[in-house]
């Protein structure tokens, strides 16, 4: 086996900046430009540039700043598709989830979840017993190819009353039996994957741009031939030439398909999915599924109305989903406190023991998601089923565009492939294989965990705690040790170490805003509010490193603050000196 130190000696290559890439865009014609730098756009973006396509990619504000950041964290394994009857979807999405736990082993976990049990019925151990028993058949290859085995699926199993009690003694019931536990993915940093898959996608030679918008498409006898872009720093905008255009914008793509491109108009439903990040650590390393008022109308098989699932995560609580139907502007995505309040009221009626007050809730996380058909008031919703992929030509549309939207996270991956194969096979060139369900991202090249730990301890030294060391590994996997060696003083500390981690994100990944620090390429915000002194100290760094003056050092942390506690989508370009 490997050792991480043979990992690690790997250096990185020379660094991709938003100027260079902008220039690039600007002189090259591509195969394939892809529009949006989400989960799906950049598995696309990297999965063409592996197979040898000419690559550009544009993202109008930051990349992964959308739906693809904002979500309950989890990789879906498809469980729930067991009382659809959806055996391929249960399959698919369980391939999947394992390819992220194998390509992405430092910014992915499994994670085991349980499902309470109640008296001797259909909500009994013995149904749900059966449904495991038959889950671990139809999953048997669930950890084909992931060599780490701290990254393996374990099988579902039953727990005993008492040990559910001893693990949740706030959920006790009279009526309780015990817990069946099965286990998913989950996402450390969903913004982080993201982006390791963009700088994934640069080393293999796709040309990548973060805060630029397509305005408009370039027709010409009815063909593509690229895509009008402005720059959101400058305002300036600018021709890519391109022979495909991949229209990845998520909730996005219909309305930017038929309003900025002219084309037909993409009948989607949207849901507006919420998740709440609580400041109350309420779990032991385990998940919990608790029962709503609210039934799935899609269910063949039930064992009750529909689950919310807390999640332990970053020594915090997630709690979602709630979902209604959304039909205003994408662009414009707000939450209430009113849908706030009434989230919450869900959430301590499915379990009054709780006893959720606003006061606890540190961040809230909304996006939006291709969602069923469901009639007007509709309480008991109807959930999107399959990703969306059209070819416009064969729809009377201009040859060339490509629209595709994921239907959740864990389908980002195998968009970009098929993204990729229709691509492929509309430029004549089908030939090469798909091989991101197991190439690592980068970062993701880490053999042991133990291991990694075990090296970046040895460089830090013993001043710097094991939070940040874990925090390091977990955020920068292999390359971490390139992180430290941009400590200023010598002397490592915790403060040492998190000067350095600002220092190189800003150096090196493409960041324009110090939200793009914070929220997107380090966990430092997404759990909660930043105190005053860390805030500052990320925006003294990442000034010196991006020529901020003092006004814009706090315009950014201003812009920063006035964000929480809705992590939502941004709703305004950002404009500024880059």
């Amino acid at each position: 086996m490997r050792t991480f130190e043979a990992v690690s000696a790997v250096g990185i290559p020379s660094c991709f900046t938003r100027s260079s890439a902008i220039a690039d865009l600007g002189r090259q014609t591509f195969d394939v430009l892809v529009i949006g730098g989400g989960i799906g756009g950049a598995c696309a973006a990297w999965d063409a540039a592996l197979r040898g396509l000419r690559v550009g990619l544009v993202e109008r504000a930051d990349f992964a700043s959308a739906t693809s950041a904002h979500s309950l964290k989890v990789l879906h394994g498809g469980i729930r598709y067991l009382q659809h009857l959806d055996i391929a979807r249960l399959q698919e999405s369980c391939r999947e989830r394992a390819a992220f736990l194998r390509i992405a082993p430092h910014l992915t976990r499994p994670i085991p979840v349980a499902l309470p049990t109640y008296g001797f019925g259909l909500r009994g151990k013995l149904p749900l017993r059966v449904a495991f028993q038959l889950l671990n058949v139809l999953t048997a290859g669930r950890n084909k190819g992931i060599q780490n085995k701290a990254q393996h699926v374990p099988p579902p199993y039953i727990m005993s009353r008492s040990e559910f009690l001893k693990r949740f003694p706030a959920f006790e019931d009279s009526g309780l039996t015990g817990a069946g536990v099965f286990y998913d993915g989950q996402m450390l940093n969903p913004p982080r994957i993201v982006y390791s898959i963009v700088r994934s996608a640069q080393q293999c030679g796709a040309v990548i741009a973060n805060y630029c918008s397509a305005e408009r498409l370039l027709v010409k006898a009815g063909r593509i031939e690229g895509v009008v872009v402005r720059d959101t720093c400058t305002g300036e905008s600018f021709d890519v030439r391109s022979r495909i255009v991949a229209n990845l914008t998520g909730p996005f793509a219909p309305t930017l398909n038929h309003d900025q491109f002219g084309g037909e108009r993409l009948d989607v439903p949207l849901s507006r999915d919420l998740a709440l990040v609580l400041n109350r650590k309420l779990l032991p390393g385990m998940g919990l599924g608790i029962q709503t008022r609210y039934r799935d109308p899609d269910a063949w098989f039930s064992r009750g109305n529909r689950h919310l699932f807390m999640m332990p995560w970053r020594d915090r609580t997630l709690i979602g989903v709630n979902s209604r139907v959304y039909d205003g502007d994408p662009y414009q995505l707000q939450v209430t406190e009113a849908e706030i309040e009434a989230f919450i009221a869900e959430i301590n009626e499915a379990c009054p023991a709780l006893r959720i007050e606003r006061s606890d809730v540190a961040v809230v996380n909304a996006g939006l998601l291709p969602f069923g058909e469901n009639a007007p008031g509709q309480k008991d919703l109807s959930f999107g089923k399959r990703s969306l992929l059209v070819d416009h030509a064969q729809r009377g549309g201009a040859d060339g565009l490509i629209t595709g939207m994921s239907v959740r996270w864990t389908m980002g991956r195998l968009l970009g492939e098929k993204v990729t194969d229709m691509a492929a096979k509309k430029l004549g060139t089908p030939g090469k294989a798909c091989v991101t369900s197991h190439t690592a991202v980068y970062g993701g090249d880490v053999p042991d965990r133990a291991l990694l730990l075990e090296s970046i301890r040895k460089q830090a030294g013993v001043q710097v705690s094991e939070t940040v060391i874990g925090q390091l590994a977990d955020t920068f996997g292999s390359i971490a040790a390139q992180v430290l060696t941009l400590n200023s003083d010598g002397a490592l500390s915790d403060e040492a170490a998190l000067e350095a981690q600002v220092r190189f994100v800003a150096r090196n990944e493409m960041v324009v805003t110090l939200a793009d620090i914070v929220l997107r390429r380090l966990d430092l915000g997404t759990a909660g509010k930043l105190s005053d002194h860390v805030l500052a100290d990320c925006a003294r760094v990442a000034g010196e490193e991006l020529n901020w003056d003092d006004v814009r050092r706090r315009a950014e942390i201003e812009r920063v603050r006035a964000g929480y506690p809705f992590a939502a989508p941004a709703t305004q370009e950002y404009r500024g000196a880059v």
